[in-house]
């Protein structure tokens, strides 16, 4: 073992450790500990005491096998680590402190991983949020047979945090020969340059967290075999897949049993912004067994069977569903790529851009807005109005007085036609969520921020006079997004998250069903867990924010349908899924079963609901990572991407945001916040989603 320097001695002293209790603990979820699965995920290996994939593939996810540390948030197995004597993981700190949560090491080049050739390992690790600065990730490989001896560990990258919570660190490295290799990433509280060395692998201060994955490459002996095995006629018949694929982050994940299929992009003769990029996936099959390396390139181009049936005209425009045939797709079975919106996207459906942040809004008839279309859009919601129109109501999260509430406004044939302010003076506008009479509630993610109600509807007496509501209470907080149930329409009841470590979730109960029932009246309780996988609202907001501390901190998107309440915590990267007639609670990873192409690696934010009766689709809003995207999780559990940014490319770092269809389900909206784009996706047959 080897001591800290004099200066990391110093820095260390000043931070009051906090040993661990169960006051402190983040919790952890059932669904964690002894997580199995396959095809690029991988299990807990008994023999080394850290998870492990033991067949060759695309990717290697340890998913929630690392999540936490130690006995501080209970991580599954601790310490995860070769040498189970010697390299522990720190004791001290409460959930918001450092943690090694998620490893996935994967192919650069979207094949099967090869013995030397380079990979890409990504570490989601939670930095200290407030002293970030000193928290450092270090990156390690060693091979599996030379385990414990830590002078056998070969040091790869050192990366310093750039901000607090959860942070997705990337590092490329390229395999030395042989086919078991073990990789290792370390987060430690103040830098040495000692840590570097071979001898330094394992972080030994009180906040740290070490952590190892083991997994199995090809070797160079094997891929001739590999490639006879598939062989050309592979190709030359490709058939949809009739199974879902198992869970991986990668964007080409070998399944249990894979026949080789490639999909191609849509026929599209739009215009010259959409030049799709073939993307070559492996889909299920039960004709042979699993074999270790794609024998096509993604250079080669196959028409899948289920490619749209028609051209969309330069405009966008789509046939008349009545003239088109309604064509069966799946969320990310396969993805093609948009050149000019550097967008990856679901084969079936096309993206046009239709409003740009510090540009004006182009009308349908010609003109423009007089008004720039606001940045750092945020949550946003559907006004359905007179006549057919709608307005897309956004909110714009900035700072000092700058944020707000503006709309866009549509024609009954989707058609821009207005855009202006609806609320402005108001800071870091984020989520908010419509009421059961057609108003917009913004909320603002500020120490003392309101929820305000915004009426949409021009020929409405409260169109030009928003107002906070009681939901956020006499104090304020920094509220997120809002839900209500609607069941009695005397008596609404409006659910509130509030996006801090201890922000608890608020349940308003309202006296009558209009403009008034926000302002006058009403009765707010706290959501408590208890034991059980129960939950109770209280009436105490202390055991509201205690709950919220250990169980769901920094909560997020909320939807209600039918006696149930879905939220997200964003830290955690858990949906939570509560039965208000039982009054018990499920929770589940966000992305932890993955089908199709793309990833849900970062954290989730807005969601939606869409259909809940009949395909129980919920969709997700993504932020951060170096593809954030648009997720839907179906009634199963399955995730999938509808459209993320191309990886590393314009959109990395971002966040989407904006999230919702129009009142006929022909059109969704998303944007990305900082780049300032909002994007109109459309199904190429023409019909409406689901």
């Amino acid at each position: 073992m080897m001591n800290l320097s004099g200066l990391a001695l110093a820095l260390a002293l000043t931070r009051s450790p906090v040993v661990a209790t169960a006051a402190n603990q983040r919790a952890l979820r059932a669904d964690t500990v002894g997580l199995r699965s396959s095809n690029g995920m991988a299990s807990y290996d008994e023999a080394l005491g850290i998870p492990k994939c033991n067949s060759e593939g695309t990717s290697c996810d340890t998913g929630d096998l690392l999540n936490g540390r130690g006995e501080v948030h209970p991580e599954p197995n601790s310490p995860n680590t070769l040498d189970t004597t010697n390299c522990l993981d720190g004791i001290s700190g409460g959930p918001s402190d450092e943690s090694v949560d998620r490893i996935v090491v994967r192919s650069e080049s979207g094949g099967y991983m090869t013995e030397e050739e380079s990979v890409l390992i990504t570490a989601t690790v939670n930095c200290w949020a407030d002293g970030y600065e000193e928290d450092y990730v270090y990156f390690y490989h060693a091979s599996v047979q030379e385990e414990a001896d830590n002078s056998n560990w070969n040091f790869i990258e050192k990366i310093q945090c750039t901000g607090g919570g959860l942070q997705n660190l990337t590092t490329p490295y390229t395999l030395p020969k042989g086919s078991e290799h073990v990789v290792r990433v370390s987060i430690r509280y103040v830098d040495s340059n000692d840590f570097t060395s071979n001898s330094g692998s394992c972080g030994i201060g009180s906040f740290d967290d070490n952590d190892d994955v083991a997994f199995t490459v090809v070797t160079a002996t094997l891929i001739p075999n590999i490639t006879q095995t598939l062989g050309p006629t592979a190709a030359t018949a490709p058939e949809p897949s009739t199974t879902s694929p198992s869970s991986s982050p990668s964007t080409a994940t070998p399944t249990p049993n894979p026949s080789l299929s490639t999909s191609a992009s849509p026929s599209l003769t739009t215009s010259s912004s959409l030049q799709p990029t073939v993307v070559s996936s492996l889909s299920p099959s039960m004709s042979r067994k699993p074999t270790s390396t794609p024998s096509l390139p993604p250079s080669v181009s196959l028409s899948p069977t289920f490619a749209p049936s028609h051209t969309p005209s330069a405009s966008g425009t789509m046939l008349s569903p009545t003239k088109s045939p309604f064509i069966l797709f799946t969320y990310g079975e396969s993805l093609y790529r948009n050149n000019d919106l550097d967008i990856q996207i679901s084969v079936g459906l096309t993206a046009t851009q239709i409003a740009q942040s510090g540009s004006s809004v182009s009308y349908a008839n010609g003109g423009q807005s007089s008004r720039s279309y606001h940045g750092m859009m945020d949550g946003a919601g559907i006004a359905q109005l007179p006549g057919g129109d709608y307005a897309y109501l956004s909110n714009a999260e900035k700072s000092s007085g700058n944020g707000g509430v503006y709309g866009l406004y549509f024609n009954k044939d989707g058609e821009i036609i207005d855009y202006k302010a609806l609320l402005t003076g108001t800071s870091r506008n984020c989520g908010g969520g419509m009421s059961p009479w057609n108003t917009w509630v913004s909320c603002e993610e500020v120490g003392s921020g309101q929820c305000w109600q915004v009426e949409p509807d021009p020929n409405k007496p409260n169109h030009n006079s928003p107002k906070p509501t009681l939901l956020g209470g006499p104090s304020g907080g920094a509220y997120e997004t809002v839900a209500v149930d609607n069941t009695n329409e005397n008596k609404p009841i409006f659910f509130t998250t509030e996006d801090k470590s201890n922000g608890e979730l608020r349940r308003f109960e309202a006296d009558g069903n209009d403009w008034d029932a926000l302002h006058v009246g009403g009765q707010t309780t706290y959501l408590q867990f208890l034991s059980g996988n129960r939950f109770q609202w209280t009436l105490n907001i202390e055991d509201g924010k205690s709950s919220a501390w250990n169980h769901y901190p920094n909560a997020e998107g909320i939807i209600y349908h039918n006696s149930t309440l879905y939220f997200v915590a964003k830290v955690t990267r858990t949906l939570f899924i509560l039965d208000l007639n039982d009054m018990t609670y499920t929770s589940e990873r966000t992305g932890s079963s993955w089908v199709g192409q793309g990833a849900f690696n970062s954290q989730p934010d807005q969601i939606i609901e869409s259909d809940l009766d009949k395909r129980k689709y919920i969709y997700f809003t993504e932020d951060g990572g170096n593809a954030p995207g648009v997720h839907v999780r179906d009634r199963e559990g399955n995730y999938y991407t509808m459209v993320r940014g191309v990886p590393g490319g314009r959109y990395s770092g971002d966040e989407t945001v904006g999230i919702a269809f129009s009142p006929d389900r022909r059109k969704f909206y998303f944007g990305f916040q900082d780049a300032g784009v909002l994007m109109e996706v459309t199904r190429n047959d023409g019909h409406a989603f689901n």
